[in-house]
């Protein structure tokens, strides 16, 4: 059974995301899988057969770094490849996306010692030597040799290997040579898998991950890659992740309102009952959070004024989602999740991507003596990863989302059960009766506010008119 199904199955039988939460970390992740490395035999730019040009591979950044036509290069694949050094120390480094942070990584490729001549002092026929490195604070450098060769030819290692855990996400991965000669190390037919990640069950649904974004290789503002994606509804494309996706049962919530039978007899009633699924998701959670630091009150002087200033500037959540905020955006996330989910052409489908959900039922309730009776959700949801990429821009974001789920419903349970103990007492205890002042002992009287004078005693047999007396207008007597 594939992986993605055991998890549905799982979280459809066990019902609720804090039992996907005790499910042992490693559980998924022994599963090795490929890494993506883009242009990976290094055929992109087409070198002119004989030739070699300065500069990096597509999708790769280098620094005094060659590309070699595959003639130059001799690969016995025909692969081009990179020479590590131009004249001066060069390094050649790419990105692994869709690895997580604790992925631990293999990366292999191919070597050879430059097949270039007249190379001075930099002697190719003994071996170069060069490193490699992968980010990381573990994470160590490994130096590798070349084979030895004849001057003016290649000599070709195949499967040279490096190992390590990643120290971020999309980790950055370097080729170095630190001589500066001509005559740099060529390495080419790159690949990598890994063993990914646990999955993160126990993200909370209003905490994403902040999204992180790229322009090339090198880290941006993610802000930037979203107000590029707003141009139109398909100016940017969304690639789900499944090892990362999912659908759960959300903890049970009460919704309506609770029944409590304090009489001898049954109660019945039928009511609706209403709730609404809320969307999250961390593009809207990120610009929160910028609104939030930008309106965070500065230090404000002590006393009652400072407390008034602090209460008026005090920063306050944007109720909206992105599907309101960030339409453009949310319509690349549905139609990228509806074509992973195995509908390319994008109509109709059974499980769409809802951006929030509203529900009614009916419920007829039958409250026993001295029970309680209430109604509680369970909803159904949808934990989505994956990238949204402009492809004109070279520009990519990673995104998270949690949405109500339209392939499962949400589980309705009608509740009955005994009192509480504050229940049994306030059931036992007396009705509430508005206090009337009078002159017992220990009761709140006339005498003892404290703005009345007493009033003296009426003669017997004659009625009278009493009018209560203040202390600072007291009016004559009759």
């Amino acid at each position: 059974m594939p992986r993605r199904t055991t998890t549905y199955c799982l979280s459809a039988l066990l019902g609720s995301s804090l039992v996907l939460s005790t499910l042992p970390g490693a559980a998924f992740a022994a599963e090795e899988v490929g890494a993506r490395i883009e242009n990976p035999d290094l055929a992109s730019p087409t070198v002119s057969a004989g030739t070699a040009q300065k500069g990096a591979p597509n999708k790769w950044d280098g620094k005094n770094t060659q590309l070699f036509s595959a003639s130059r290069a001799g690969h016995g694949g025909g692969l081009q490849a990179a020479a590590l050094s131009d004249g001066s120390a060069g390094t050649l480094s790419t990105r692994l996306w869709r690895v997580q942070k604790g992925s631990k990584v293999t990366v292999t490729w191919d070597d050879s010692p430059s097949p270039l001549t007249n190379c001075g002092t930099d002697d190719p026929t003994k071996g170069q030597e060069y490193r490699v490195s992968a980010a990381g604070a573990g994470n160590s450098e490994q130096t590798v040799t070349t084979e030895t060769t004849e001057s003016g030819k290649a000599h070709w290692h195949e499967g040279r290997s490096y190992s390590f855990t990643a120290g971020e996400n999309n980790p950055r991965i370097s080729w170095t040579y630190q001589k500066a000669s001509a005559c740099g190390p060529l390495v080419t037919r790159f690949r990598a898998t890994q063993d990914p990640a646990p999955v993160p069950y126990d993200l909370k649904k209003a905490r994403l991950p902040m999204p992180e974004a790229y322009q090339g290789r090198e880290p941006v503002e993610p802000r930037i890659v979203i107000q590029d994606c707003l141009g139109g509804p398909r100016t940017c494309h969304f690639e789900k992740d499944d090892r990362y996706s999912y659908r759960y049962y959300d903890r049970p919530r009460m919704v309506g309102q609770a029944y409590i039978n304090c009489t001898r007899n049954a109660i019945t009633d039928q009511r609706p009952v209403n709730w609404e699924e809320l969307p999250y998701d961390n593009v809207t959670q990120y610009f929160s959070q910028r609104k939030n630091d930008e309106q965070k009150p500065q230090q404000q002087p002590p006393g009652p004024q400072g407390l008034q200033q602090q209460q008026q500037s005090a920063p306050q959540q944007p109720q909206t989602d992105v599907r309101k905020g960030y339409e453009n955006i949310a319509t690349q996330i549905a139609a990228g999740f509806t074509r992973a989910d195995g509908n390319p052409l994008e109509m109709g489908t059974n499980n769409p991507l809802l951006y929030g959900r509203k529900e009614q039922r009916t419920a007829s309730v039958t409250v026993q003596p001295g029970e309680v009776s209430w109604i509680e959700v369970q909803a159904a949801r949808e934990r989505l990863a994956g990238t949204l990429i402009h492809d004109s821009k070279n520009e990519r974001m990673d995104v998270f989302a949690d949405l109500p789920s339209g392939s499962f419903g949400d589980r309705f349970y009608q509740r009955t059960g005994p009192m509480s103990k504050v229940e049994l007492a306030r059931c036992g205890d007396a009705r509430d009766n508005a206090r009337t002042p009078d002159n017992s002992v220990g009761a709140p009287t006339l005498r003892r506010i404290p703005h009345l004078v007493p009033t003296g005693e009426a003669p017997k047999g004659i009625r009278t008119r009493t009018v209560p007396l203040t202390v600072d207008k007291p009016p004559a007597r009759d």
